[in-house]
């Protein structure tokens, strides 16, 4: 075992990342990032930084207790061996159950034994992963929330490609459908014709609405339709997938590979989406991805681009990284969009250097 990559502690910090405004969706309001911050530290020094999350500052304090508990487990082990850790972890959890908070949990864990892999190779994550670009495209999905009025709405759609995002995702699941068409419209005229747009429903819809709804915003030339039904509804969504010209887009909300296969044997839509946390982490995240190129299903992250962006780079099928920059706050050097997409640069590991001042600032 090499002894610089034994692991020798891990330090999990809870962390509430406030917000200018809450965040509006059809689901629920989200009023600030609570965040279980994870460094994983080993005998030569490196450190492997990951994070989980959850909306509620309860929910994160339960979760990072769990965390800390895990890590336990890994003590004394060598880092890069990460499927035998994540082997190790899934066993742990296996009487509570290996979904929810234990996938969180486990995630944060295995991410940042990923970084140490990184750190300790001198290479960046995307190249040790077998990287085939060494940047990917990005859509802008900070904006365009239910609260905002009309005009909102377009200001804030114009700035977005301003910044210089060729993509950009907004939302809706309205009660009122007439509404949501009327906003879609809105942001159309807004980015022009040649900004690709996304629309996300939060699982708002049943599958009478997400047929009518389909076909209604057809002229507004979306890329995708995300998550219109409950997540659950494996065959709403092939048949809605089947019956709709309009790529449908889900994922986000499954956990594990199991899950994932799921969604792909029932070709329940076009994009798979899956989420680096509910995934299990790094580990499990590439397995599915893979397995869907498989199955000639295209990926996109969810979320956590400051990660899951190099995954993204080492996959040939995986489209579109989601910019959310909110863990951004918390970092040395916020990641830079050029030309549309984010550049992975060479620094080992994923090139995370956290702002040490900012964390302490927002410790809950």
């Amino acid at each position: 075992m090499p002894a610089d990559t034994v692991i020798t502690d891990i330090a999990t910090t809870q962390l509430s990342i406030p917000l200018q405004r809450p965040l509006v969706t059809a689901a629920f309001p989200i009023p600030a990032i609570d965040t279980a911050l994870v460094r994983v530290r080993t005998r030569g020094g490196h450190e492997g930084v990951a994070w989980s999350f959850a909306f509620g500052r309860g929910r994160v304090a339960s979760l990072v207790r769990l965390i800390e508990d895990l890590g336990e487990t890994l003590t004394g082990s060598d880092a890069l061996r990460t499927e035998a850790l994540w082997a190790r972890l899934a066993k742990a959890v296996g009487f509570i159950g290996r979904r929810g908070m234990a996938a969180l949990a486990v995630s944060a864990l295995d991410t940042a034994c990923w970084d140490i892999a990184g750190k300790a190779a001198g290479q960046p994550v995307h190249r040790l992963l077998g990287g085939c670009r060494d940047r990917i495209e990005v859509y802008a999905s900070q904006g365009l929330w239910l609260d905002r009025d009309r005009d909102e709405l377009a200001a804030e759609a114009r700035a977005l490609v301003d910044q210089g995002f060729r993509a950009v995702k907004m939302r809706a699941g309205l009660a009122d459908a007439d509404e949501d068409v009327a906003r879609v419209r809105i942001v159309r005229e807004a980015i022009g014709p040649d900004v690709k747009l996304m629309v996300d429903a939060n699982q708002a819809w049943d599958l009478k609405r997400t047929l009518d709804m389909g076909r209604r915003l057809a002229e507004y030339d979306l890329f995708w339709l995300e998550e219109p039904l409950p997540h659950t509804h494996l065959e709403d969504y092939a048949r809605a997938t089947r019956a709709l010209a309009m790529p449908l887009c889900t994922g986000e909300s499954q956990f594990l590979k199991d899950e994932m296969l799921e969604l792909a044997r029932h070709r329940a839509a076009d994009y798979l989406m899956p989420d680096l946390m509910r995934m299990g982490g790094v580990t499990e995240w590439m397995k599915v991805a893979h397995t869907c190129e498989g199955f000639g299903i295209p990926v996109t992250p969810h979320l956590f681009m400051e990660h899951s962006a190099h995954l993204a780079a080492a996959c040939p099928n995986a489209v579109w990284q989601e910019y959310q920059p909110w863990w951004q706050p918390i970092m040395a050097t916020p990641l830079t969009v050029r030309d549309g997409a984010l550049p992975l640069t060479d620094r080992p590991g994923f090139g995370i250097e956290l702002n040490d001042s900012a964390v302490n600032r927002y410790r809950a």
